[in-house]
């Protein structure tokens, strides 16, 4: 539902193929009137599907999501790799596909269920030593990287062809699907690449609500979303008095028992900012953290 503060809130957007996520999400900000926009993580220019973007004072909310689960649908490739990782890049490297890799793949696939280790791909936005490793990757130099353990929650296959598969992932925030391609094709001997990559899901945000491209910009601000519907964190509920107490950043007590760390504080139903609440003489003390007028 649209936010009671109609000047802000989140856009689950269908990003297309084509667009970097900056690009994409500055078009947004020019039909919205130049308001701030941020947004929960990014999409290759090549990926389509949800992109979530913070709009006006739900960029200072977009930490309360968290890392967030994400959902991809995304085509494996074998019998190539590129020196980029996806369809995009340049081949460096080709093999025969042997026809027995369709009853190999499904061990295959168990085995990056779980924790599993992952180098950041030269082509990402990973900055190493305060510069992005795509600069270094497009200059031809290869950066050392250090692994990182990601997460993958589920792996299956959705459709299979001759020389490659389309495969759903559920992951946590910062897998790469493009190094998950390329490993996948090492544990089967052979190189690869990843082909279309589609974001189905990003925590609470999936494809099925996301608003495509002419929809969203015929008219952006009937798609924003109020922050109250996708955070979780718990609420606390103002009066009068405490309300002008906080709309001036200062703290408000309150007598009833309340989860202590950060809530959601709310007034007359629409959300005025953010708190942290922690134990006092009087019950709980609500220390303003943001505050939206």
């Amino acid at each position: 539902m649209q936010p009671a503060n109609a000047g802000f809130g989140f856009i689950n957007a269908r990003k297309p193929p084509g667009p970097t996520s900056t690009a994409f999400g500055s078009r947004v900000r020019r039909a919205l009137g130049g308001v701030s926009l941020g947004h929960w993580g990014t999409l290759d220019p090549g990926a389509e599907g949800v992109l979530v973007l913070a709009i006006g004072h739900a960029t200072k909310l977009l930490p309360l999501l968290g890392s967030g689960r994400k959902c991809y649908e995304f085509e494996l490739v074998l019998g190539s790799a590129t020196d980029t990782g996806d369809a995009s890049g340049a081949i460096v490297a080709q093999a025969q596909v042997p026809g027995d890799w369709h009853e190999r793949l499904p061990n295959a696939l168990t085995s990056f269920v779980g924790a599993i280790s992952q180098i950041p791909p030269m082509y990402s936005a990973v900055k190493v030593d305060g510069q992005p490793l795509y600069k270094s990757a497009r200059k031809g130099v290869s950066v050392e990287r250090a692994p990182r353990e990601v997460v993958v929650h589920a792996l299956d296959i959705l459709q299979q062809f001759d020389a490659g598969v389309r495969l759903r992932v559920e992951c946590d925030a910062g897998t790469y699907v493009r190094t998950l391609c390329e490993d996948i094709g090492n544990r089967l001997g052979l190189p690869a690449h990843m082909g279309a990559l589609l974001r189905t899901a990003a925590g609470p945000f999936t494809l099925d609500s996301a608003v495509v491209s002419d929809a969203l910009f015929a008219d952006p601000k009937a798609h924003l979303i109020d922050p109250l519907d996708v955070l979780t964190q718990p609420r606390i509920e103002l009066n009068a008095e405490q309300e002008r107490r906080f709309a001036h950043g200062n703290a408000v007590t309150c007598p009833a028992p309340v989860t202590y760390g950060e809530v959601l504080v709310t007034i007359d139903g629409r959300l005025a900012g953010t708190a942290l609440a922690t134990q006092s003489a009087d019950g709980a003390s609500l220390q303003p953290t943001r505050v939206f007028t």
